[in-house]
């Protein structure tokens, strides 16, 4: 099978996690009562746990080695 990247894909996956990430803001200010200042450091919070266990997978494995 052929793995090629669509552009339109990444493009409509691109705009939906932007709204996602709108929507998300906006509930959490309104509804949730929080600050922009909050909902920044919250948000920054969130990535680094989330973005750290595959940043350290990518560091642990050697450049050749596929899984």
């Amino acid at each position: 099978m052929d793995s090629k990247i669509d552009f339109a894909s990444i493009i409509v996956a691109v705009c939906v996690a932007g709204y996602a990430a709108i929507m998300l803001a906006y509930v959490a200010q309104n509804d949730l009562g929080l600050s922009a200042v909050q909902t920044r450091h919250l948000s920054m919070i969130t990535a680094l746990v989330l973005a750290l266990p595959l940043a350290l997978d990518f560091v642990r494995s050697p450049p050749g080695e596929t899984r």
